[in-house]
This record gives C-alpha cells, sequence and structure tokens, in this order.
C-alpha cells in the first residue's frame, strides 16, 4: 500500500519548485500584507484574537 495517490488517479505529480508556485508575486513584508478587506465582519477580528489568546493561554496551563 502506498500513501501517493497519484498512481491511483491516473494523474502523474509534476513536481514544481518553490519559485515557481510564487512567480510574480510580492515578498510578505508585514502582517498589515495579510490583512485584507471582507475577511472578518465588524467585531469578529476582537472575537478571533480574544479565542486565539485563550486557546494558547490554555496550553501553557
Amino acid at each position: 500500500m502506498t500513501a501517493d495517490n497519484a498512481e491511483h488517479s491516473g494523474r502523474s505529480r509534476g513536481a514544481v519548485s518553490v519559485d515557481e508556485l510564487f512567480r510574480g508575486t510580492a515578498p510578505v513584508r508585514s502582517a498589515d500584507d495579510l490583512a485584507a478587506d471582507g475577511v472578518f465582519d465588524d467585531g469578529e477580528v476582537d472575537e478571533f484574537l480574544a479565542d486565539l489568546g485563550t486557546m494558547r493561554r490554555a496550553d501553557v496551563a
């Protein structure tokens, strides 16, 4: 048994370099580069950050 399903699906796996994957994109210089309007509704960012903080503190305890 193999974990590679490509041979069973009839599709071949082509190797793509990281350079090819990200060709033409700008590097991320700050977290602001990752922020996009419309990802969160009003107030959801604060709720998400509060939940994230709670989860991180729970893992430490």
